[in-house]
C-alpha cells in the first residue's frame, strides 16, 4: 500500500531529499549520502536539519567512523558527526550492528546511520539484515512501533437494551418443561438467559479504536 506523503523541498548541497509521511503520527524522512572523499561540513548538515519539520529521521550512507555505532575506529568524520549529534540534541537509533562490507577487504564495519528527532525515539524498532541481496550494504529496517491496542472484555450496553425483546425471547426459550430432562438445569437456565441477552442487549466492541493508556 502507498503512504501518503509530500515532498520536502530542501535549499542544501548535500545530496539529500526529504518527503512527510502519514504514519500513525506524521514525521519528515530525509535521506543522505555523504561521499568518503569529501570532509564532513557541520554547517551545512546543520542548515539541513533546520529545514526538517519535526519530528523527523534522517538516515543515510555518512561514510563515518566510530566505536559508539559500532565501527572499529573512530576517525576525524566520526567524531564530528557524534558532536553534531549532541550538540542538536538528536538520538541515534544504530545497535552497533555492521552495516556495511568493503567488497575488496572483505572488513565490516557501520556507516549507515539512523538519526531522528527525540520525541519519536520510542516509536521505531531498528535492525539490520543479514543477507546483503547483491550489495555491499545490509538492508537497515526501520519498523514503526507504539502502544498495542488489547483486546477488551465485551461490557452490556444495558442503557441501549430492548427489554420487549428480552422478554419475548426469554418467554419463548423458558417454560416449566424446558429443564425436566436437563443433567444441569443452571447451566441450562444460564445459557438460554445469555442467549436472550445476546439477542436484545448491545455489547461494546473488543477492538477500541485507540491505543490503551498506560
Amino acid at each position: 500500500n502507498s503512504v501518503p506523503h509530500t515532498l520536502v523541498p530542501l535549499n542544501t548541497t548535500l545530496q539529500a531529499s526529504a518527503v512527510r509521511l502519514s504514519l500513525k503520527k506524521t514525521i519528515t524522512v530525509c535521506s543522505i549520502y555523504l561521499p568518503p572523499s569529501e570532509q564532513l561540513d557541520i554547517q551545512k548538515l546543520e542548515d539541513l536539519v533546520n529545514q526538517l519539520p519535526k519530528p523527523f529521521v534522517l538516515m543515510g550512507d555518512f561514510n563515518s567512523h566510530n566505536t559508539l555505532w559500532g565501527s572499529d575506529n573512530t576517525n576525524s568524520k566520526g567524531r564530528k558527526l557524534n558532536d553534531f549529534i549532541s550538540n542538536n540534541d538528536l538520538c541515534l537509533l544504530n545497535d552497533k550492528s555492521h552495516t556495511y562490507l568493503h567488497p575488496a577487504t572483505g572488513s565490516y564495519t557501520s556507516i549507515d546511520l539512523t538519526i531522528c528527532s527525540p520525541d519519536i525515539l520510542l516509536d521505531f524498532a531498528w535492525k539490520v539484515d543479514d543477507d546483503l541481496h547483491g550489495s555491499d550494504h545490509f538492508p537497515i529496517i526501520t519498523t514503526e512501533i507504539g502502544p498495542s491496542v488489547q483486546e477488551r472484555p465485551k461490557r452490556w450496553k444495558l442503557h441501549k437494551a430492548n427489554w420487549n425483546l428480552f422478554q419475548t425471547r426469554c418467554d419463548q426459550s423458558i417454560t416449566p418443561g424446558t429443564f425436566l430432562d436437563c443433567s444441569d438445569p443452571t447451566e441450562s437456565f444460564t445459557s438460554l438467559i445469555y442467549e436472550a441477552a445476546k439477542d436484545a442487549i448491545p455489547q461494546t466492541s473488543p477492538s477500541p479504536k485507540h491505543p490503551n493508556k498506560p
